[in-house]
């Protein structure tokens, strides 16, 4: 094909056979890429086209998830026998963190310095983030981490299929730490910081603002 005979019914038939087998944040994704394509095709190369993305219907994204995990349930987590101690370090390490869990198997003791992590592969782009205290002893006294990705998020169904813990996805992890350093009474900037969110809009989903908490700020300031 030339890019010319490119039109919006061969890019609908892709967004069809695409849908079938990915999430439609994924599809979104690639659509996005190919309508950049034909952007700088017109713009910079001075190919007299036209997108074709913008002429077909997108799939509408799913809601963001915002599971927050119950007292309960982390509790039958930590005090499980059959709950290995490493999984256990892990999930903590997780909650203490918001580290995703391919940066969490990455983890090697050189990337410690002090009492920050340095993450040289992530989603978006390398960081380093500051460790809270529990976090500085949990990787001084359990690494290396010794579990792909993968092999951390079977061992995660089992412990959820096991204590019959539902909807529940290692990612929520990530979610509950968010939520837990917007608690804490951290800003929205110093969580990008440690959380590595590219566009800050992201964020304002994890902060549960509540219109009692900022009169008890007002009570505070004035």
């Amino acid at each position: 094909y030339g890019i010319n005979l490119v039109d919006r019914s061969l890019i609908a038939s892709y967004r069809d056979r695409a849908l079938r087998s990915l999430k439609s944040s994924s599809v979104n994704r690639r659509l996005a890429i190919i309508s950049h394509f034909f952007t700088i095709c017109k713009k910079e190369w001075g190919y007299d086209i036209s997108n074709p993305v913008l002429s077909i219907r997108r799939p509408t994204n799913p809601e963001p998830r915002d599971r927050r995990f119950t007292h309960e349930e982390l509790q039958k987590i930590f005090t499980c026998n059959r709950t290995s101690s490493r999984m256990k370090f892990i999930i903590k390490l997780a909650l203490e963190t918001g580290l995703r869990r391919t940066e969490l198997a990455s983890i090697k003791l050189e990337h410690i310095k002090g009492n920050t992590l340095k993450i040289p592969v992530a989603k978006t782009k390398p960081r380093t983030i500051p460790l809270t205290p529990e976090a500085v002893q949990l990787l001084k006294n359990n690494l290396p981490i010794g579990m792909s990705s993968n092999a951390i998020r079977l061992a995660w169904v089992r412990i959820c299929r096991r204590h019959n813990i539902e909807d529940a996805r290692f990612h929520d992890l990530r979610h509950e730490a968010v939520s837990r350093f917007f608690e804490m009474g951290l800003s929205v900037p110093e969580v990008a910081l440690i959380s590595g969110h590219k566009d800050v809009r992201q964020l304002f989903r994890y902060t549960h603002l509540k219109p009692e908490s900022l009169i008890a700020k007002y009570s505070s300031i004035f």
